[in-house]
């Protein structure tokens, strides 16, 4: 592992938090090939980011297939008023 600056360190999970889905693991997938021998858990530990992102983006990056996100099936449904009537 090469050692890396606190300073490089900060603009990295400043990036990170700045990006979202696809983008954001391939980043994360980029930074953890290059600086972490591809090991999640390195990642996960110095910029913060979660481990099962990390693999999830060396996944997609091996493969070349991009995984789709479904976000509108989380939080909390709208509850549908027609039906009450």
């Amino acid at each position: 592992m090469k050692t890396l600056p606190p300073l490089v360190i900060s603009s990295f999970k400043l990036s990170l938090i700045k990006m979202t889905g696809h983008t954001r693991r391939l980043f994360a997938a980029e930074l953890a090939k290059t600086y972490f021998n591809s090991s999640s858990r390195k990642t996960e530990r110095i910029l913060g980011v979660s481990r099962d992102m990390v693999d999830l983006g060396l996944h997609e990056l091996r493969t070349v297939f991009r995984c789709l996100e479904n976000f509108s099936q989380r939080g909390r449904k709208k509850k549908n008023l027609d039906s009450q009537i």
